[in-house]
């Protein structure tokens, strides 16, 4: 064995040219591979601008990394240490733009987002849609790449997230920053309902984008009054707003932000998963996560949110996929026959020779030894749309539940 030889070669110099250096996160095998991918899609000027796993290119840092190392003017103190470190540790993936306002339980990291964008050749200006929104990931980061999208979702909540994710993106400072002199009429305006009035009084709060904001950071502290009961929900509140407004005002004063350049997000309220109120071939591309409902209970895990808002848990539950059902075995049968909809519906709206990207996880345990992305893969194949390329990602969030989710790439067929 020529050991010298062995121990001089570097793996990412045999993928990338020399003048390609990957972000010091990159640290797992899925993330090479997906930083490959964007490598070989992306021309060298889009590489700069728009790479979510590259740290540079012939010495031009990214924008992803400029972002992202920027030093903000607010230090969010109302943090917890752990919390925090999150966020550090997770400031290319996870800790940027707006995504960390309440932070969502089985959402996938805006990185990854950033990333299927670029390797499924989404281009400025195109159309994207997540049928299943969630807490709005793939529709924010198409907005910061100039891509417009729709965000469908069956939970109201979830529609409210991803507005005022988006909306905060186009917040003015000055309003912002209004807001912290007024944390206990804005307390008093919401917690002297039972639940959410359709009145916003904008004088109060200065403009529709402030109302949600405040709103969102109402219910975010209102579960974790219920869960900790260690503060008051006013205290809590304080706390969370105040985070939320350093959140925003750091992101708009970051100067490799361009507000003036941000996609366009439609949250669709007429429209579900498995009824897309969209017309043949509309969309450039698709990305979208199906819910985890055997390892988690969305409509339960956000019971406080939902019932402020208004609405019939129960009532919404009998509408969402894997929650309907009187026992384990007849929620497993509709779930299975309502993604093989949602299937249907992604292959009629998106365009031919375009994608769709599904990242799905697997938990045989709960589905008698079935494995998920086996059952996407023949919906999908079913519907007109041909496998072109699964990754397996680790999942950590959820490892009592989940190991595993895969990245499934489809290509619908001409």
């Amino acid at each position: 064995m020529n050991e010298k030889n062995i121990f001089t070669y570097n793996l990412t110099n045999k993928l990338f040219d020399n003048d390609i250096e990957l972000l010091p996160s990159v640290t797992e095998l899925f993330e090479l591979e997906l930083a490959f991918l964007e490598y070989k899609s992306l021309q060298t000027k889009d590489l700069v601008n728009r790479a979510a796993y590259i740290k540079s290119v012939k010495g031009n840092s990214t924008i992803h990394f400029k972002t992202n190392t920027f030093k903000p003017s607010f230090e969010i103190l109302s943090r917890s240490s752990k919390t925090k470190s999150y966020f550090e540790n997770g400031a290319f993936s996870t800790g940027y733009a707006t995504h960390s306002l309440f932070p969502y339980r089985g959402k996938f990291h805006p990185q990854l987002i950033k990333s299927l964008l670029n390797i499924i050749g989404i281009k400025k200006g195109d159309l994207v849609l997540d049928p299943m929104c969630g807490s709005g990931t793939t529709n924010i980061e198409a907005a910061l790449l100039g891509i417009n999208s729709i965000a469908v979702d069956i939970s109201p909540f979830c529609r409210l997230m991803t507005k005022t994710k988006y909306e905060s993106l186009k917040a003015e400072k000055e309003e912002l920053e209004h807001l912290l002199n007024k944390k206990d009429k804005l307390f008093t305006f919401f917690s002297s309902k039972k639940k959410y009035d359709s009145k916003k009084n904008i004088q109060l709060f200065e403009s529709e984008t402030n109302y949600y904001l405040t709103l969102l950071a109402f219910l975010d502290s209102m579960g974790y009054f219920n869960r900790t009961k260690s503060s008051t929900h006013k205290e809590l509140f304080n706390r969370v707003l105040e985070r939320y407004i350093y959140t925003v005002l750091n992101y708009l004063e970051n100067p490799f932000y361009d507000k003036d350049n941000l996609g366009n997000v439609v949250v669709s309220k007429e429209s579900s998963a498995m009824d897309i109120k969209f017309e043949e071939d509309t969309f450039d591309g698709i990305i979208t996560s199906p819910p985890y409902s055997f390892a988690i209970d969305y409509a339960s895990n956000d019971k406080d949110q939902l019932e402020y808002l208004g609405l019939d848990v129960e009532k919404l539950k009998g509408k969402m996929i894997g929650l309907r059902g009187k026992n384990k075995t007849e929620r497993l049968e509709n779930y299975f026959e309502d993604m093989r909809t949602v299937c249907v519906e992604i292959a009629r709206v998106l365009k031919p020779d375009k994608y769709a990207v599904i990242i799905i996880g697997s938990n045989t345990n709960q589905t008698g030894g079935i494995r998920l992305e086996d059952k996407i893969i023949k919906f999908c194949e079913g519907a007109n749309l041909k496998l072109a390329k699964s990754i397996v990602k680790p999942i950590k969030g959820l490892r009592n539940t989940m190991k595993d989710e895969y990245v499934l790439f489809f290509k619908k067929m001409i």
